[in-house]
């Protein structure tokens, strides 16, 4: 393959890749009690991440809510320290799921209000949702779900796409037998952009935090009194 073309080739798969690999969507909306002054809550906590099978991803969406309710005037209380008051209080996971128990956590945790949230997917295709309830009576305050496509898995395929090219027309050059080489050039290509592509954890977590960030933008900022001025 002559050099120029086979330049322009790896050009325009490269563009038509990025362009598949950005294609990133979020969406999301909530409701809040608009009978309800928040000016009485304060302190909160999010007690429950629910959906998520590990526990540095469940940490990491804790995070990000608790970074969401600093920005709307809230003080949550520090992950660690809701795991060691929790633990002591013999309370399980499954004990924080719903209002109910997540409200007796919150009163153990001494908060005005709790945070619950639920990730049913996680991953190419992610949807969440949350919830903040009244610590004191179980009320819920504010509920709002949404979703998001990371793009990630679009990428992997991309990656594997250009590893395939590039390593076939690697493999073209070197190998003794161009069409063998460009054969088993293109097989490495495409498991090493695979790889590559597989370890785009930043894209993920990024568009994780751009998903709270939509959720919660729903959630009232604190002293934010109902429509009637009550």
């Amino acid at each position: 393959m002559p050099t120029t073309q086979r330049l322009l080739t790896f050009g325009a798969l490269m563009a038509i890749a990025l362009l598949v690999a950005g294609c990133a969507s979020v969406s999301g909306s909530g409701e809040y009690n608009r009978s309800y002054d928040f000016a009485t809550v304060e302190r909160t906590a999010v007690v429950s991440v629910d959906g998520i099978g590990g526990q540095a991803a469940r940490d990491q969406v804790a995070s990000m809510f608790n970074q969401a309710l600093l920005g709307r005037g809230y003080s949550p209380v520090e992950r660690s320290q809701i795991k060691t008051v929790l633990t002591e209080q013999d309370f399980s996971r499954s004990d924080v799921t719903t209002a109910s128990g997540a409200a007796k956590a919150g009163e153990i945790l001494n908060v005005d209000s709790v945070v619950l949230v639920n990730v049913p997917e996680f991953g190419d295709d992610m949807s969440m949702s949350g919830q903040m309830v009244d610590v004191s009576n179980g009320t819920i305050l504010w509920s709002a779900s949404g979703s998001a496509r990371t793009g990630a898995d679009m990428t992997r395929r991309a990656g594997q796409i250009l590893g395939a090219i590039g390593g076939g027309i690697i493999g073209a050059e070197v190998g003794g037998d161009g069409d063998t080489g460009a054969i088993l050039g293109g097989v490495g290509g495409a498991v090493g952009g695979g790889v590559a592509g597989d370890a785009l954890s930043t894209q993920r977590q990024e568009q994780t935090a751009v998903l709270v960030d939509q959720l919660t933008r729903s959630l009232p900022a604190r002293g934010m009194v109902s429509d009637d001025g009550e």
